[in-house]
């Protein structure tokens, strides 16, 4: 075990003396008699602890501390004083930055236990460089963009990655606030409350406000940076941005949805054309043998049976084709299919109100089907599980987006809880939104009812 290197220094020498034959056994130990000798011996020596009288000719042991500072900061220091220089030990505290003080005469045993100490600070100190070292050039060469900001959300510090991603104008940046650089500003104040409850935050999926007013789909992971006594003074957050891999998932989903889409189509021709022609046809041959059994009551009873059966058939075979592709959708389009969904309500316990702009221009046949299905989903979750009795339908372009709203009238839910949003249902209507780059706010009252605001870019 290698010994603790321990610089000495004393215009007296039978107190330097004093010192090497009391530690030398002990300690590594160096000494000089004068500030200018122990600077020398510093400069030379990888020395650990510092141990220097306060009256000396020339440099005074605080006067040494502080000169040193600037050549060695790491030394742990410790001042040897009389009693009678209390102001050269708060100079010294000030100044040079010392760790104990020790009075004259010392005792060798706790001059040795404060060495010992002094050491293990020395070795925390070490410990801590290395770490912030290792810190700097994590956040130096990082090609993720990280940040610091302080509590109050100004930014402190960021690395060149943030500039790339954010703003190449330094200036710009060091004046910003966290909250100036996400979108949706909502966003920043729940990332900060969720690092001060839980310490910290993974993976938080919201939008950053890029330079050339590009708008970056982003994952922010942060956490809380405490000083020694567990005060908070500033957090870090890391971006990585996802905006390639939102496109690849995006068209992922649209391709995914087509399939599904153009197997429905399938399904739904062959339905219609296959045995809902075979029913119909059937229907009108059991007419025609009706009437060559009329005087046969019991067989006439039987045929009256059968073509309410067919009839039912039929209708049941026509609501199947229409949940699973309605034609008037392929053949007349978003509008005509709506008209003809709120149609198909008009005996339903709900009533469906369906308003749109009367210049709602021509869109992708893709984003029609998906629209068409949102609607239709959220029917569905209206008659399961909000005993609505009204639905709001409105349709519309604005400022070049296609603007729908879903309300009902039913008994809402808590937006809070988890466990809606892991449904099938909704899940499948954010994947449809999803798939062509749209946004979805969610509003919903107990007792007053439920409204999804979905918006999608029509360039």
């Amino acid at each position: 075990m290698e010994k603790i290197k321990v610089l000495y220094i004393d215009d007296e020498i039978t107190n330097l003396s004093a010192f090497k034959a009391s530690f030398r056994r002990t300690f590594d130990v160096y000494i000089a008699s004068s500030a200018d000798g122990g600077i020398e011996l510093l400069k030379e020596n990888p020395i650990e602890v510092v141990i220097a009288d306060q009256r000396m000719p020339g440099k005074t042991g605080v006067d040494f501390f502080e000169s040193i500072l600037k050549i060695n900061p790491n030394p742990i220091r410790i001042l040897l004083t009389g009693f009678s220089d209390i102001e050269a030990v708060v100079d010294a505290i000030n100044k040079g930055q010392v760790y104990r003080y020790v009075t004259k005469p010392w005792n060798v045993f706790e001059l040795k236990l404060t060495i010992e100490d002094a050491y293990q600070l020395y070795l925390l100190k070490e410990q801590n460089n290395k770490l912030n070292l290792k810190y700097k050039k994590v956040f130096t060469e990082s090609t993720d963009p990280i940040l610091l900001f302080d509590i109050k959300g100004r930014i402190i510090d960021y690395n060149n990655a943030t500039l790339l991603l954010i703003n190449d104008k330094k200036a710009t940046l060091n004046f910003a606030t966290f909250n100036s650089l996400l979108k949706d500003k909502s966003d920043a104040e729940h990332i900060i409350n969720v690092i001060q409850e839980k310490g910290e935050i993974k993976d938080y999926e919201c939008k950053i406000l890029a330079k050339d007013n590009q708008v970056k789909d982003c994952l922010i992971s942060g956490n809380v940076i405490a000083n020694n006594y567990g005060e908070i003074i500033s957090y870090q957050a890391i971006i990585k941005d996802i905006t390639e891999r939102t496109k690849l998932n995006q068209l992922v989903l649209k391709k995914i949805i087509e399939t599904q889409e153009q197997e429905r189509e399938r399904i739904a021709r062959d339905l219609h054309d296959g045995i809902g022609q075979n029913l119909a046809g059937i229907k009108m041959h059991l007419a025609s043998l009706k009437s060559n059994y009329d005087n046969n009551k019991d067989i006439a009873d039987e045929f009256n049976k059968i073509p309410k059966m067919l009839q039912d058939a039929i209708n049941d075979l026509r609501r199947i084709c229409f949940n699973t592709l309605p034609l008037v959708l392929q053949e007349y389009g978003l509008i005509k299919a709506i008209e003809a969904l709120q149609a198909n309500m008009f005996n339903s316990v709900i009533a469906v109100k369906f308003n749109y702009g009367k210049n709602f221009p021509m869109i992708t046949k893709p984003l029609e089907i998906s629209i068409f299905r949102i609607i239709q989903e959220f029917i569905n979750n209206s008659i399961k599980h909000s005993s609505a009795t009204t639905i709001d339908i409105d349709i519309d372009k604005k400022e070049g987006y296609i603007i729908l709203n879903l309300k009902d009238n039913g008994v809402g839910f808590n937006i809070n809880d988890i466990e809606i949003f892991k449904g099938y249902g909704l899940r499948n209507i954010k994947n449809r939104i999803a798939s062509f780059k749209g946004d979805l706010i969610i509003n919903s009252v107990i007792n007053k009812g439920t409204e999804y605001h979905i918006s999608f870019p029509n360039h």
